[in-house]
This record gives structure tokens, sequence and C-alpha cells, in this order.
């Protein structure tokens, strides 16, 4: 009997698991990079399956395919990792990654196969495959990851060099325990490849000594082919066998592996032209335990047959390579994996979040520190118009903390303007605003981490009634809780006033401070100085920056302001009690307070960056420099930055502001609410217990020097003497 030698094909069986990883690494490693990744797969020994029928009909053994694994596993041959299942086979598969399903569809699939046919032809003449023998079972991956959809394009293929004409089975294959001459002579090289790491190799050359009864059984390595193969005529006798670990469990075809193990013996030992083939597919039995030989006979898949392997010299073409992998009809085509209705709705939507943050870093901003914003907790002090859009713009940024505090609750005109609302927030008198945002935050992405705390900020110039006293203490210590325990402070309410206490806050704790205010059609975006240390709240004077001792420390909301915040909400018509703005000014404020958040968040030195230089383009950071102040306008589309130092007589941020705090607590604050008037000379006491106490300055003023400021200037003006004559004016 000689017919040609047919193969049982390998089958490709992923895991769900490793899809995740090939998002990961497209994501994070590879992104527009298109060389070929090494990745790891594995197979065992050829199976087949009892399948039990009816009282009738015996039990009857079905053979499954010849499966090539591949799972998350296969990421960790990076880190050098390539340990595998006990009894199992592990090999190196070389992921070709495509940016585009075009570039998938027209990448080269026959030179991808001639390129990897070429390298193992390349292993077996340089006695490397002899070595580690895996090299001569390589695999392909072609792949396009529709990661928006979560949609894996792929297509295998496992290379083959071809031999024509082809190798002949010279014998019918038989089964391997027929061939042994005794069931103890099975179980005695079970126990020998349990003892070693050849069965691990997946090629190993043995000798079978039927007439030994105490040790049947050698096997090595390929290396020692000449000690343990040498010639069928060897003066010790037995049957010399060539070995691979056959993922497949048909009866008479063995596996793909063979091809290439073949190629391999017409290379390195042309003199086996005939050869006995040992097609091990028994590794489950490896780790099975004890078990008697008969038992084993029984259970035993493995077969033996008779090759005549074709010369290289008679060979029509040394590389022939075949081995794409074909479809359950048996064509040749790619297939597609789709993930998007078995994942978690939840983890889909964070995945695609990040993805469209990622994607900046392969082109654009390869340096940005996405997880440094992602890990910023936001305070947003208003949940109005200005709240609303600013959460939004945070969360397309991949921020996962943001807590809203406001008072107020969601009025009918609310849904138009401030896009976290809806008609039905609005009904039954409102929903309370805080807690109504977060929770429309938490349906847009469930992932975040959204708190709402309804909540009014006591203000200056809105007195305490005793009443009121302890619930406003506990008030100012929630809000100082929520302070110390955010990165960022948004400001963005509709009073001067309420932004005052926040103010106090931030640069006492020392955090990155926003502020963002609408005119009619202008607004300002700007970022508050942050102190360097405690002992900078000594006062000396406008505080050094961190980074230069020449540079000040920049102002903040209150710095430029020559009174004292007061309240401006009693006594207003309607069109004062609304934000009455341009409708599209809001978004714009709300977006450039955000992006100068993450410039300043990717700047080196944080908060305390300088501001960009005038005219100057880029800086230190990966954005550039933040700047300061931005000022925008609708009318004619302008827009300027502007850089102002902190005030040392400011009521919100100055030394003596932070330090009164720091000393007396809620008293001070109390003062600064119920617009206590106090003497120059001794500011923290009340203006009723002093005889001379100016009647025209509140206590922030008085307290910073505002008062002495205002009492100077009204001095000097009194000593200017003013005419009006016509003769006065000098010609010029």
């Amino acid at each position: 009997m000689s017919e040609t030698l047919r193969f049982e094909a390998f089958s490709s069986m992923v895991e769900p698991e490793f899809w995740s990883g090939l998002a990961h690494h497209k994501l994070h490693s590879a992104r527009l990079d298109t060389a070929r990744t090494v990745v790891r797969g594995e197979f065992s020994g050829g199976r087949r399956h009892a399948v039990r029928g009816n009282s009738a009909e015996p039990t009857q053994r079905l053979a499954v395919p010849a499966r090539l694994r591949v799972n998350q596993g296969a990421w960790e041959a990076a880190q050098g990792n390539t340990q595998q299942q006990a009894g199992a086979v592990g090999v190196n598969g070389y992921l070709h990654n495509t940016n585009t399903i075009e570039e998938f569809k027209k990448r080269d699939k026959g030179e991808l196969l001639r390129d990897a046919g070429a390298e193992i032809l390349e292993a077996i003449r340089s006695g490397r495959a002899t070595q580690t023998p895996e090299l001569l079972w390589p695999f392909l991956l072609l792949s396009f990851a529709d990661l928006k959809k979560y949609h894996f394009y792929h297509w295998f293929a496992f290379p083959a060099v071809t031999a024509d004409p082809p190798d002949m089975a010279t014998e019918a294959p038989a089964p391997l325990s027929s061939f042994i001459s005794r069931s103890s002579d099975l179980e005695h090289l079970l126990t020998t490849f349990a003892g070693s790491s050849v069965c691990a190799q997946g090629a190993f050359v043995a000798r079978y000594y039927p007439s030994n009864v105490d040790n049947p059984w050698r096997v090595g390595p390929l290396s020692e082919w000449s000690e343990i193969y040498g010639s069928d005529k060897a003066e010790d006798g037995g049957i010399a066998l060539l070995g691979f670990v056959d993922p497949s469990s048909h009866s008479t075809r063995p596996g793909w592996p063979l091809r290439n193990m073949l190629t391999w013996l017409r290379h390195c030992h042309p003199e086996a032209t005939n050869v006995n083939i040992l097609c091990f597919r028994d590794t489950a039995l490896l780790a099975g335990g004890t078990v008697d030989g008969a038992t084993l006979v029984q259970q035993c898949e493995s077969i033996v047959m008779r090759v005549n392997v074709t010369p290289v010299a008679s060979l029509t073409s040394e590389c022939q390579v075949s081995g794409w992998e074909r479809n359950e009809k048996q064509k040749l085509v790619p297939r597609i994996v789709n993930l998007s209705s078995t994942m978690d709705p939840v983890r889909l939507a964070e995945s695609a979040l990040d993805l469209n943050l990622q994607l900046m870093r392969w082109r654009l901003a390869p340096s940005i520190d996405l997880a440094k914003i992602a890990g910023t907790r936001a305070l947003l002090v208003g949940a109005g118009t200005l709240g609303a859009y600013t959460a939004q713009v945070l969360l397309a940024w991949g921020m996962r903390k943001i807590t809203f505090v406001d008072n107020g609750r969601v009025s009918f005109s609310n849904p138009a303007r401030q896009p976290l609302y809806d008609f039905e927030d609005s009904l039954d008198g409102g929903k309370p605003k805080a807690e109504a945002a977060a929770s429309s935050m938490r349906k847009i992405f469930p992932n975040v981490d959204s708190q709402g705390i309804q909540m009014t900020i006591p203000m200056p110039g809105h007195s305490i009634s005793a009443s009121e006293m302890d619930s406003t203490r506990a008030t100012v210590a929630r809000l100082d809780e929520l302070v110390a325990s955010h990165d960022v402070i948004f400001l963005l309410t509709d009073s001067r006033e309420s932004r005052w206490l926040p103010t106090l806050l931030g640069t006492l704790h020392r955090k990155i401070v926003i502020c963002v205010a609408l005119g009619f059609d202008s607004y300002v975006a700007m970022r508050h100085g942050v102190y360097a240390h405690d002992d900078d709240f000594e006062p000396m004077g406008a505080p050094k920056a961190a980074d230069s001792n020449e540079a000040v420390r920049l102002g903040c909301y209150f710095c430029n302001d020559v009174v004292a915040p007061t309240d401006s909400l009693s006594d207003r018509t309607l069109d004062q009690q609304c934000t009455v703005t341009r409708p599209g000014l809001a978004p714009i404020a709300s977006g450039t307070a955000v992006e100068l958040l993450t410039t300043i968040l990717q700047h080196p030195q944080g908060g305390h960056a300088p501001p960009a230089a005038p005219g100057a383009n880029g800086g230190a950071g990966e954005f550039g420099d933040p700047e300061h102040q931005i000022r925008g306008y609708l009318l004619g589309f302008r827009q300027h930055a502007i850089v102002g130092q902190a005030s040392s007589l400011c009521t919100a941020c100055s030394p003596s502001v932070i330090n009164a705090y720091r000393q007396h607590g809620f008293d001070f604050l109390l003062r600064a609410f119920n617009n206590t008037l106090v003497s120059e000379d001794a500011p923290h006491c009340a203006a009723e217990d002093s005889a001379d106490a100016p009647a025209d300055y509140s206590y922030l003023e008085t307290l910073t020097g505002l008062a002495a400021l205002h009492r100077q200037t009204d001095t000097m003006l009194e000593t200017i003497e003013w005419s009006e004559s016509d003769d006065d004016f000098e010609a010029i």
C-alpha cells in the first residue's frame, strides 16, 4: 500500500478574552504601528469524545477538529511568560493588525505565507528548529479591530512548507495499542513523557524495544537524533520512530504539525527516507493519575504510521507554502467576531469613552497623561447652565469623580438651556438641581462617581440669624470637607458673593480653582493662583510662585475688586434675577474652562504653572503653558488672554483673610456674612465696641486694608484743586 499522505488541518479556537487583549494592545501599545506582534498559542493531543446513544445503540467516539487555542495568555509572551497548560505545546504566533478594514482586505496574504515559510526554512537550516521545535509551527493572525463596534475581523494561517511530489504513506496507520507488545509498555511511555519536558517541546525521537520488559522505551529531543534514532539497523536493535504531539483525532490522518516536521527531516537528515512516525495524541493521559495498563490501552488514541519522505533534490519547489484557515464551508474567507452583544453594556460604554481619548495619543498628543485626568476629582459649585455644560466636558475627558453643589430646583425654563435636565425634572416643583444633575450624569455614563449635594452657600452681605447659626456652621464644615477631598474646584454660580467662600477654602487647601462668569455676550474663564506652602500665608506681600523667585502668584476672581463682595441678589428686577446671556455663550465658556484645566493637569508644574508668555506658542506642558484669564466676546468673536497678579488686599485670597480664617474659624466667617463693621485699629472687634469705628467700611475691607486705601484716596482727592476756567487750559 502506498498513497499520498493527507493531513488534518488546524482550526483556530479563540477565547473572548483574547479580543479584549487585542483591543487594549491596539489602544495602549500598537496605536498606528502595524509591525507584527508576537502572541502565544497552544495545542494538545487530539482526543475523540464519547457520545452515548440510546439503549439500542452503542457508545460512539466522535472526532473533534484539531484545535490551536489562543486566549488571554497570548499577550503574556511580550513579558517572557510562555507557560501553557499541562500536556500542551506552546507556539509563537505573529499578529499583523491593520488600521483599516481596507488595509485588512488588501493585505497580500500570499506574501505573508511566503515570508513565514522562509523563516521556517531558515530555522531548519540554521539548526534552531532542532533545538527549539516550536519554531516549526508558527501561526499567523491577520486582523482588524473595529473598536467602535467591537467587531474583530480576522484570519488565521498555519504556514506549512509543502512537498511536491508529496510525501507518501507506505502503510496504513495503526493504533499505538496494536503496535506495542504489552499494555505495560504504554504505561512506561506515558511515565517517560511525564518525567521529562520532551513532550512539551512538541517533537521527539524514540526507540522502542519490544523485547525489553523493564525499559522498553528511550525518548529524547530532536537534538539527540543520532544517539536515539540512528539507523533502523542499529546494533542495539529496537524500532526507531520520529514523534510529535498530534492535535488530530482523525483515525488515519495525522495533524498539521507533521508537514513541517517532514520538511525538517528531509533537510536535516536526508538519509532517513522511510520512517516510522509516532502521532502522539494521549497528552491528556499524562496527568490522569495512576491507571493500569489495560485501561490505558482502551483509552489510547495515538497512532503509528510509516512514511516515505520526498528528498529535497526531487522537489519541484523548495518553498511552497499553504495554510490559510478555511471556514465551516471549506472556503478561504476571513471571519468576524461580534462581541458587542455579549459584553456588559456598561463596560462597552467605558471602552468607547476611553477609545476616543486614547486616539489622541496615536498622532496628536502622544505624551498626554490620561490617567491623571481620569483620576482628578472635580467639585462643581453651581449646577446651572455653566455646571451642566462643564460636567459634560469633564466626562468627555474621562473624569470619573464629579460632585455638584447647588441649592436650586429644576424649573421649566432650565431643560432648554441646561442639558443635564429634562421636562420630567421640572414637574412637581422641580427636583433638586444637584441631585438631578448627578443622576443624569450616571445615566449618561454609569461608571461615573457623581453625587449631588443640596447646599445653600453662606455669602458675605447675607446675614445669618441666631436660628440659622448651627445649620450654617454645619454647611461651612461640609463645604470645607468637600473642597479638601477634591482636586479642582469650579466656581459656576450666578452671583459674585456665592463664589467668595469656595474661593477662600480653595486657597486655604491649595486646590486648583477655575472660575467662569458670563455677561450678555462676553465671558471670563480663569484660574486662581495657588500658594506653594503654608508659610506663604504669612502677610508679607504678594507670595512668590513655587517655580520662580521673580514671578508672583496669580490673582483670583476677587483680586481686582476694590470693594468687598456684598448682597447683589436683593431688590432685583426680573431680568436681573435671571442669567440673561446669549444661549451659545455658556458651552463656549464651559469648554474653555475645562480645556484650561486639562492644560494645567498636563503641565509639569500643575497649578503653579506660569502663564503663557505673550505671543508664545507651546510651553513646558503637553498642551503648552496655561493662560491665567481667557476673556471672550461674541461681538466680533474675539478672545484675549490676560495675566493679573494676586493682590495683597484681596478680600478672598490674601494672607490676611486666610490667616483670619485659620485663627478664628467660623467667627471670622460670621462677621463677613453679617457684614459687621469694625474698627481699623481692632478689626476683630465689633464696631459698636469701638468709639471711633468708621461707618463706611465692611469687616473684610477693614481687615484687608481696602478701607485704608479708600481713606487715602479720599484724602488725596480732597487736596486736589479743580479749575473750570478756560484760561487754565494749555494750548497744544
